[in-house]
């Protein structure tokens, strides 16, 4: 039976994941720069291991009103569309391996142009282990369009770019 692992994170109450083999690191701390007037959801920029990343809001995509439970927040590090991002969450709660028995699609009444960041739904145990709970898993390749993806490389290329004559 084929399994597959997911980071489980949390956003305010609510539990999600993604597929651990979408993340290249959980940044714990970083300096990030606010970025006026940037394409939608994106926090600001951060440099790391020589890019320069965004930093997506999944709080502000998925429409998270609720406080934070926790003051420090960390960054999942993915690539996707030649792009290097860091989805800012809360708090990452671990890693999970879920059989693929306990990976069902989304239901399509939920299904959507404004819910195809949602890859699956995976069942997972409880934390005392009595019964399971469901998360939703979010699709780092389908967090935005292809056409918000190309301007946010073009940007970043045009960037790169400016900070290469600089350092000259």
């Amino acid at each position: 039976m084929a399994e597959a692992q997911y980071v489980i994170f949390s956003l305010g109450t609510q539990k999600y994941c993604m597929q651990l083999s979408k993340i290249y690191g959980i940044e714990q701390s970083y300096v990030l720069v606010p970025v006026p007037a940037a394409a939608e959801h994106i926090k600001g920029l951060i440099h790391m291991r020589g890019y320069l990343a965004p930093v997506y809001n999944l709080r502000e995509k998925l429409q998270i009103d609720e406080p934070s439970l926790t003051e420090e927040k960390q960054l999942l590090i993915s690539e996707t569309h030649d792009i290097f991002f860091g989805f800012e969450v809360d708090d990452v709660l671990g890693i999970q391996t879920v059989s693929e028995t306990d990976v069902m699609e989304i239901p399509i009444v939920v299904k959507s142009d404004e819910t195809d960041y949602l890859e699956s739904v995976i069942r997972v145990p409880s934390a005392d282990g009595t019964e399971s709970e469901i998360i939703l898993c979010i699709s780092v390749d389908h967090i935005m369009s292809e056409v918000d993806f190309e301007n946010i490389k073009r940007s970043l290329e045009e960037s790169g770019n400016e900070e290469e004559e600089m350092i000259r």
